[in-house]
């Protein structure tokens, strides 16, 4: 036991990773252990085992979701959602949609906010793993914004129900239906993500140097 108690010390990964494996098992709550501003050794230490704690928790959990797919009958997951990616900035005037085939689409799940997190983290790490691509459109200032409707719902309003229109986010948001999901990533969680990204060996390359990921 004290062997693996050394080797495990000796294989612990700074906070900032940490948030990077937190973010990939879409664990909720990030914010509530933000990575602390300071350098105080104590306070990361602190951090690092709040957060393996978590990790261990939210995958003992999801070990046990996982374990129950089996289980379920394949019309027990049949709720459809229909997603968008938007985003902002400095220039722009209120959201628009992102680019790409990635920002928008319908997908089976069980929630909307289960959709909303997946979505983003998604798009966020397609932005990372293409980022030449998207060079002259990463500004600074990019904020990201994922919107789901619950398809079944939302065809029951009057303004979606016309033959025309597809079930889309795209019909939705233009007929003025309100999601039944949002998230938000700021430009400092975007940059964040995408510069770790950058920085994990195996991707394309070294960015700005900033050690912290997604909040």
């Amino acid at each position: 036991m004290t062997n693996d108690l050394t080797e495990a010390r000796d294989r612990l990964i700074p906070p900032s990773r940490l948030h990077e494996v937190a973010a990939l098992l879409n664990m909720p709550h990030l914010d509530e252990t933000a990575i602390p501003d300071d350098d105080d050794d104590a306070l990361q230490s602190k951090q690092q085992a709040v957060l393996y704690a978590d990790i261990a928790e939210w995958a003992r959990l999801s070990a046990q979701a996982a374990g129950q797919l089996d289980e379920l009958e394949p019309s027990e997951i049949t709720d459809q959602f229909a997603y968008l990616v938007e985003y902002t900035d400095q220039h722009a005037k209120g959201w628009q949609p992102a680019p790409s085939e990635h920002s928008h689409g319908v997908t089976l799940a069980d929630t909307a906010e289960t959709v909303a997190r997946t979505v983003l983290t998604g798009y966020v790490s397609h932005l990372a793993e293409h980022r030449d691509d998207y060079q002259l459109w990463l500004v600074d200032s990019l904020s990201l914004r994922a919107s789901v409707w619950h398809v079944e719902t939302a065809e029951t309003r009057p303004r979606a129900r016309r033959s025309y229109w597809p079930s889309s986010a795209h019909a939705y948001v233009e007929a003025g239906i309100s999601p039944h999901a949002v998230e938000i990533r700021t430009p400092t969680q975007i940059y964040r993500f995408i510069d770790q990204h950058q920085l994990t060996p195996g991707t394309d390359g070294w960015s700005r140097g900033n050690d912290d990921v997604l909040d």
